[in-house]
């Protein structure tokens, strides 16, 4: 039950996110030390964005990433966060991707990894891969996941 609860909270969170970026601005970053974006294949269809926000819940380490990608968008929640492996299989990390804001076309990570290779007070870039089934059990895979992101710190 906690894990179910755990997905719908970053499904929802992933959908205030997807509302929220629709109505704001895209600025341009001219520093590529501090450039972000977030990038990955979906069933081998490459998808690239500057759209990424990276939450970070300090009182309970935790840190969600959600990319946006025009309708879609990716959501990586990952609890006691730092650098190093992650794995989507034992609960380290609740991983979606969501082709619309419907429910029906969100996949739900099931197995694969998040590496964190960079965490800072500032910032934090990773890697990512996971394959996940929608709830009529269609399967999704997403490889070739990298993200580069500002922290926003709660």
């Amino acid at each position: 039950m906690y894990h179910k609860l755990n997905n719908l909270k970053s499904i929802l969170l992933l959908t205030v996110f997807l509302a929220l970026v629709a109505a704001s601005c895209k600025k341009s970053n001219t520093n590529p030390q501090n450039s972000v974006g977030i990038s990955l294949k979906l069933n081998g269809v490459a998808k690239t964005s500057s759209v990424v926000l990276a939450d970070y819940i300090k009182s309970e380490s935790t840190l969600q990433v959600m990319g946006k990608f025009g309708n879609s968008g990716v959501s990586l929640m990952i609890n006691n966060i730092k650098t190093g492996t992650f794995d989507v299989a034992n609960g380290d990390v609740i991983a979606t991707y969501s082709n619309t804001t419907n429910f029906d076309d969100t996949y739900i990570g099931l197995s694969g990894k998040v590496v964190i290779t960079s965490f800072t007070s500032d910032m934090v870039s990773g890697t990512f891969d996971f394959t996940g089934n929608t709830p009529d059990s269609r399967t999704g895979t997403i490889t070739e996941g990298k993200f580069t992101a500002k922290l926003l710190v709660q």
